[in-house]
């Protein structure tokens, strides 16, 4: 199947598209190794392509600065690929383990399921740093079902590169961790603060201007834009679109989102908590591109938990759990769609050039914009699990914490 995928997106779009993203964070580091300014960088031969992130991204990624390209390139690749493998076998060993399936066979199904999906691929071949950001998130998962002191570094640290998974601190002081939410919070204010202590010009020019400046990293009308901003600017081009109405529809996903993460969390279904709120994340943001969706990934394997047959938890609607049967049919034609929406980039078969009208009238709009009705659907139905043994957040957050040892990391 993973071939299969590969070879219909070959077909229709490049997996690979020249370590693009790559060669701006290494232009930019090179470019302030120079001495001028960071945020006045602009990539050669464009017209606003510049670093985006806090300034705090740029000291990580000075490491790619300082070897040849491909050297740089082939690094990045390696540690995403090595990534990949790591967090996919996070996320469905204890599937195997609850199933009675073999973990190695698990595992290796699931990991080229996993690179052929579209955030996983696009990652790899725009050269990004996504799948970092998410193993650190989800090693502060594993961290937090230890009872490890560190939990909250690892999402500190991915929002001080990349403010978007500011929303997993939310989460866990919502749901109960309020000292993982802290130690996350201090992890984000202490990388901020030694950014700017090494370039206090930049880091000012970052949060006064350079985080307002949505359009330096491209057009919120393109394809690849799956956010509800980028639907909502589709959908009105060539007018601009209302932001007052963007503000609700996002407070309306964002309260309904964060309502069920939380709820999730504490009922003891900590992936189901944290996909949401990865999901969330995605669609209020002004610009979520295609590969900044992974979080498609956990929910396909919540919703092949479900399938194999956990039931559902105890506070979901009686008419679902008495009809248990067809709740894991349900569950596994919803996993096959994710595998199939985003293993074959069903957004490409209706993209149409910047600027112009959607192809094939209602269908194009709902096929051009696909991916996000798919995360509102996640919203509104992902499910919450029974899981055996599995402690609510607010008993995992009272617990006494294990000695640091037991930490992943």
């Amino acid at each position: 199947m993973a071939l299969l995928a590969y070879a219909v997106v070959v077909g229709r779009r490049q997996p690979w598209h020249g370590y693009f993203d790559l060669t701006v964070y290494r232009g930019a580091a090179r470019w302030w190794l120079g001495g001028r300014q960071l945020y006045s960088f602009v990539r050669p031969h464009t017209v606003a392509f510049g670093f985006t992130y806090p300034p705090f991204a740029l000291l990580c990624l000075l490491p790619v600065a300082l070897v040849p390209l491909t050297a740089a390139a082939a690094g990045l690749t390696a540690l995403s690929a090595l990534l990949v493998l790591v967090t996919t076998a996070w996320l469905v060993v204890p599937l195997a383990d609850r199933h009675g399936w073999s973990r190695w066979s698990a595992v290796a199904v699931a990991v080229p399921l996993v690179l052929a999906m579209e955030p996983v691929r696009e990652t790899l071949g725009w050269g990004q740093v996504n799948l970092i950001l998410v193993a650190l998130v989800l090693a502060d998962v594993r961290a937090l079902s230890r009872g490890s002191r560190w939990a909250g570094v690892g999402i500190g640290l991915a929002t001080a590169i990349k403010l978007t998974p500011g929303l997993f601190v939310v989460y866990l002081a919502l749901s109960g961790r309020v000292r993982a939410a802290a130690t996350a919070a201090a992890t984000f204010a202490a990388a901020t603060l030694l950014a700017w202590l090494v370039d206090p010009s930049a880091s000012a020019r970052f949060w006064t201007d350079g985080l307002w400046q949505v359009t330096r990293v491209g057009r919120p009308d393109r394809t690849e834009n799956q956010s509800l901003f980028g639907a909502l600017t589709r959908l009105v081009e060539p007018a601009p679109p209302d932001r007052r109405l963007w503000f609700v529809l996002a407070g309306v996903v964002l309260a309904v989102g964060m309502g069920r993460a939380v709820q999730a969390a504490r009922r003891g279904d900590e992936l189901t908590g944290v996909t949401l709120t990865g999901v969330v994340s995605c669609l209020v943001s002004p610009i979520s591109w295609n590969h900044h969706l992974y979080w498609v990934v956990p929910a396909t394997v919540v919703l092949v938990d479900v399938a194999a047959g956990v039931p559902l938890h105890p506070t979901a609607p009686a008419w679902l759990r008495e009809r248990p049967r067809a709740v894991a049919r349900a569950a596994g034609a919803a996993a096959t769609t994710l595998v199939a929406a985003f293993g074959g980039s069903l957004i490409w078969l209706f993209a149409r050039p910047q600027g112009a009208r959607a192809n094939g009238g209602v269908l194009g709009v709902l096929g051009e914009n696909a991916y996000v009705l798919i995360m509102i659907a996640l919203v509104l139905l992902l499910p919450v699990r029974e899981l055996s043994g599995a402690a609510p957040s607010s008993a995992r957050s009272s617990a006494r914490a294990r000695p640091a040892g037991s930490s992943p990391r």
